[in-house]
């Protein structure tokens, strides 16, 4: 196995144990409000893709010129694409695609994000912006946005990468 496969082994090792809907805890007195932290990962495959979809809390993105002037300290840097600002109700969909065969996450294919509101009817299409974590930087290269969506949602959310679709679906607290 080369070395892009195994690191996508252990990544894949480790998102496993978070497929389940989860709480994310913060550092500071909010993470009481379960609404603004709670949110879930899901993992499926197409023939030619592995896809890793998460729906979190929003996060706040930063072009390249922010980040040097602002130095922040969470968030996404915007490498590729439109951000959405987080609002009220914003959670931060996004999908990581892994090539099945090299097991190396991609940043050259065509993304498309739909979110299904099955609690509401909506249906969101999301802006594939190409981004990575301010810290993490390119080994949590990924593709998504920020989306107003209500705590207490059923949700089904629709990767197409190219022209393989996944669907993955999980409940927002």
């Amino acid at each position: 196995m080369g070395a892009g496969a195994c690191l996508l082994g252990i990544g894949l090792t480790a998102c496993a144990l978070a497929t389940g809907d989860s709480v994310r805890q913060r550092g500071d007195d909010t993470a009481g409000d379960v609404t603004s932290v709670a949110g879930w990962t899901r993992i499926a495959t197409t023939p030619s893709y592995i896809v890793i979809a998460n729906v979190l809390p929003g996060e706040e993105m930063f072009t390249t010129e922010e980040a040097e002037a602002e130095h922040p300290l969470e968030g996404e840097l915007i490498i590729d694409g439109p951000s959405d600002p987080i609002g009220g109700n914003a959670r931060h969909v996004e999908a990581h695609v892994y090539d099945r065969s090299t097991g190396l996450e991609l940043s050259d294919v065509d993304v498309s994000l739909v979110v299904v509101n099955r609690t509401t009817g909506e249906r969101l299409s999301v802006a594939p912006t190409l981004m990575q974590d301010v810290n993490i930087g390119p080994l949590d290269l990924h593709y998504g946005n920020n989306a107003q969506i209500p705590g207490g949602s059923n949700l089904s959310l629709t990767v197409t990468v190219e022209n393989e679709e996944v669907t993955v679906d999980g409940l927002l607290l």
